[in-house]
């Protein structure tokens, strides 16, 4: 009971730290020690601290970080982003709310290539929010667009919290990307639908559509713009889900091609030197939350608080399904406050050893949990998706733009509940 008293106090540690404002990764790390104390000696805890910062991210497979980073900021820097936006703009513009839907497109394209929430949302809001406004939309409708498509950042493969979540739970990274297309692919419809349907109730939300109707050469033309924003997606996604590529050799075959697409044109050359400073400040960034994450995951273990909590829960005789929702509740509570990757770190190493003792699927899991992030991205008050629209466009109004998101966070709900009712649609494409 003892043991199991220190695992407690790691979780209140860990509460109080970040309340006064601690750095998560020293937080995770702080809390971590504290555990640690729990069963072993002082003399192991100094070996473990001296040896574990290169055991733990020195790991081959964790070289798929910054390698997918660099991909998003090479695509960034070619301006593959304004090309999706172009194509999705020409094939639904004219419809009534056309330019918002088009908006959700466009980050659905760019999100196969950027993998992260925050930079699809501050990529697209540059290009999008100004055209919206500029034809009469609706400040909520625009900033709400861009936030909620930016959340496909997170979803659709190559995820960074999917790459998080495989290093935490040792899952595998492939399956996890596979099994991500399908319910990226439904939650951009939902949102596209969701959006058309809006318009319909609320016309004055949306402003004039595009007049002009383009020829069908004009459309192919546009679609063959984005040639070298599909091949990167199929040349990462096509070797990993045939087994020709582990994902560290995908994700080095997309930062390479990410930068033939800056080197072809030369204007913007000048972009790769930052977008390799980029790459390596948040590289060092999330190795740091990983790290202090290991440490944190080490003293649960050593408390055996997990263990302990899913006896509990086994005793309660939850379905596996009634578990997983119960989870999800503090998943929503905490994604207000907390970042998608701190999150992960901090919450999946208690709540994962409950899930799969339950017999859930940890790949499910994964992205039940991801889901979770999209919807914090979009709510108050920390809202990061809401917070990048507002800083690209500082003319919003931030009250505007969280409002905008209120239709969004009942969409993802709405995918939630499919995911949760419908397994194989998640699972379909792995089993």
């Amino acid at each position: 009971m003892e043991v199991f008293q220190s695992g407690l106090m790691m979780i209140g540690l860990l509460g109080v730290l970040l309340i006064a404002g601690m750095p998560i990764a020293l937080a995770l790390a702080a809390a971590g020690i504290v555990g640690l104390a729990a069963d072993r000696s002082w003399g192991s805890i100094e070996y473990i601290l001296s040896t574990f910062s290169y055991s733990s991210t020195s790991q081959y497979a964790y070289v798929v970080v910054p390698l997918f980073l660099f991909m998003g900021h090479m695509a960034f820097s070619a301006g593959l982003s304004r090309n999706a936006f172009n194509v999705g703009q020409q094939l639904l513009g004219r419809l009534h709310g056309g330019i918002a839907v088009a908006t959700i497109f466009a980050c659905a394209a760019f999100s196969t290539i950027c993998g992260s929430s925050v930079a699809t949302a501050a990529t697209m809001a540059r290009v999008a929010v100004p055209e919206m406004l500029r034809l009469g939309y609706k400040p909520a409708l625009a900033a709400g667009s861009v936030a909620a498509g930016g959340t496909l950042g997170v979803l659709i493969p190559p995820s960074g919290l999917l790459v998080i979540y495989s290093i935490v739970t040792q899952v595998s990274l492939a399956q996890l990307f596979i099994a991500a297309i399908i319910p990226g692919i439904v939650t951009t419809i939902v949102y596209m639908l969701g959006i058309w349907l809006l318009v319909k109730w609320k016309p004055d939300l949306a402003g004039k559509r595009l007049e002009r109707k383009y020829t069908v050469k004009e459309n192919a033309k546009a679609l063959g713009s984005c040639w070298e924003l599909a091949l990167i997606f199929l040349l990462v996604m096509g070797s990993i889900y045939t087994g020709t590529a582990t994902p560290t050799e995908a994700a080095a075959v997309g930062a390479l091609f990410s930068l033939f697409a800056v080197l072809r044109r030369p204007g913007r050359w000048r972009n790769i030197g930052e977008g390799l400073k980029e790459t390596g400040s948040a590289s060092c960034s999330i190795f740091a939350l990983i790290l202090g994450a290991g440490l944190f995951s080490l003293g649960l273990t050593a408390t055996q608080l997990p263990a302990h909590l899913a006896g509990l829960v086994n005793g309660l005789g939850l379905s596996p399904i009634m578990l997983v929702i119960v989870i999800l509740v503090p998943y929503l509570i905490l994604g207000m406050f907390l970042d998608g990757i701190s999150l992960v770190l901090i919450t999946v190493p208690i709540f994962f050893p409950m899930v799969t003792e339950a017999g859930f699927h940890p790949v499910l899991f994964g992205l039940l949990v991801t889901k979770a992030v999209e919807i914090g991205c979009l709510t108050p008050p920390l809202g990061l998706n809401v917070l990048v629209v507002k800083s690209a466009i500082p003319s919003l109004n931030l009250g505007d733009a969280f409002r905008g998101c209120i239709p969004f966070v009942f969409m993802e709900l709405f995918v939630v509940a499919l995911m949760l009712a419908f397994p194989m649609m998640s699972l379909g494409l792995i089993s």
